[in-house]
């Protein structure tokens, strides 16, 4: 296990045996166990892919966005099923694309910033950004139809790091200063839409 996680507490999947099965460890700061699920991963996997292609409802190669968006949650929810450091590699996945496609929006000022990548998500079939709020503080919002987690039950915890790192690389390329951006809210944990906070360090 490694032994530096900048975001606790994080989670730890162990996957083993034959059928496969699943420990799942919640971990604080101080490296107490703080909970503990038991579960068939490759059965929950399935289900939630089921959960996808449901959602879409793909019936023509025309549905683009829709098909992009069950390919890349199908690898989401194998990569949770399979890699304990699920959440890690979610993040550092949006880092990635964040830098790369950056050079992609036109706006040199924060509040147009966060009402064109409001744009960038709707057109992307990412989502529908509402509930925009900024201030001197902070920036907060919700996002309605998240292609990451729409589809995933509550799971009692937040899931949207490749949204959290993919925000954190645009904003952090194009301003050049530190940025935290944390989703508070989401699917995943019982709402019925995402909810993100940014901040400027």
């Amino acid at each position: 296990m490694h032994a530096e996680h900048k975001r606790y507490p994080f989670t730890y999947r162990y996957i083993h045996g034959h059928p496969t099965h699943s420990i799942t460890l919640y971990i604080d700061k101080n490296h107490d166990i703080r909970g503990k699920e038991f579960g068939d991963s490759l059965s929950f996997s399935n289900e939630l892919m089921d959960r996808i292609f449901t959602t879409k409802n793909i019936k023509t190669q025309e549905d683009t966005q829709k098909i992009l968006g069950s390919i890349i949650n199908t690898f989401t929810v194998v990569i949770d099923a399979r890699v304990p450091e699920n959440e890690i590699i979610h993040y550092d996945v949006g880092t990635k694309l964040g830098k790369k496609l950056e050079p992609l929006f036109k706006s040199t000022e924060y509040n147009n910033m966060m009402y064109e990548l409001a744009g960038f998500w709707k057109k992307n079939g990412f989502g529908h950004i509402d509930e925009l709020k900024i201030t001197p503080k902070s920036t907060t919002f919700n996002v309605y139809d998240c292609f990451e987690c729409s589809h995933m039950p509550n799971m009692g915890r937040t899931v949207c790091k490749l949204d959290e790192g993919f925000l954190t690389a645009v904003l952090e390329s194009r301003f050049k200063n530190k940025f935290e951006v944390k989703e508070i809210e989401c699917y995943a944990s019982g709402f019925d839409h995402c909810k993100f906070e940014v901040k400027r360090i």
